[in-house]
């Protein structure tokens, strides 16, 4: 079982990608807001090299993303450019999802 963390930085980051906007822009949008957030911890977040995500951060992402902690904690983000299913082996331009030649993600 993935955690709740791993799930919810994957839906940061697919609204992120979706959004067309940098980890730069992200960071400086949650910084705006409130919660002083580098590029680098973003890109850590996004990276996975933080095993748990700060509250604060989700919070303030959601703000950033025009979304809610609840919508990030509960509803499946779904690309509009390839519904989370780009063709095998392809990169959806959109969202970043990509797909082994065999078919899996």
């Amino acid at each position: 079982m993935r955690s709740v963390s791993a799930e919810v930085i994957d839906k940061i980051r697919a609204l992120r990608k979706m959004q067309k906007i940098s980890a730069q822009t992200l960071a400086d949008r949650i910084s705006a807001a409130g919660w002083p957030v580098s590029r680098a911890q973003v890109a850590n977040y996004e990276n996975q090299r933080a095993n748990t995500l700060p509250l604060d951060f989700v919070v303030y992402a959601a703000e950033a993303l025009g979304t809610t902690v609840h919508a990030l904690l509960t509803e499946d983000v779904v690309c509009p450019g390839c519904a989370g299913a780009p063709p095998a082996g392809f990169t959806c331009n959109t969202c970043g999802t990509s797909t082994e030649a065999g078919g899996s993600r």
